[in-house]
Order: C-alpha cells, then structure tokens, then sequence
C-alpha cells in the first residue's frame, strides 16, 4: 500500500483509496498524495475538491484509479 502512495505522491497521479474517517466510517474517494510525513499523509480529494490528513494506518486499501494501469 505504501508503494501506491509513492507512486501517487511522486507521479502527482490520483490513486483510488478506502479508509476509515475519525467517527469509524467507510469512505472510498479518488485522490492525489500530496505529502506523506510521520505516519500521516496529505491528500487533495478530487471530489468533492478538498484537502485530507489522515494516518496511513486507517488506510484499508490503495490502487489505481479506474483507466489507470500505472503505465506513463
């Protein structure tokens, strides 16, 4: 998982990411990495357009973005 974020974050490309958000719920959003930092990373949500911190221990999941096979 924490080979995508680095591929997000040094490609600047959206990656596809399941978390669990601080009330213990399920989110799935589309999203670039914008720093990764003592456990945390940053992410730029693409929809709806917003800014993210979260541990990347509440980081279920991370792939590609739908159309996105990791190819330049």
């Amino acid at each position: 998982m924490e080979r995508m974020l680095l591929y997000s974050l040094e490609r600047r490309r959206a990656i596809r990411l399941m978390y669990v958000d601080g009330g213990g719920a399920l989110r799935q959003v589309t999203a670039v990495v914008t720093a990764m930092k003592d456990g945390r990373v940053k992410l730029y949500v693409l929809r709806p357009p917003q800014d993210l911190e979260i541990n990347i221990s509440d980081i279920l999941s991370a792939d590609y973005r739908k159309g996105d096979e990791g190819q330049e």
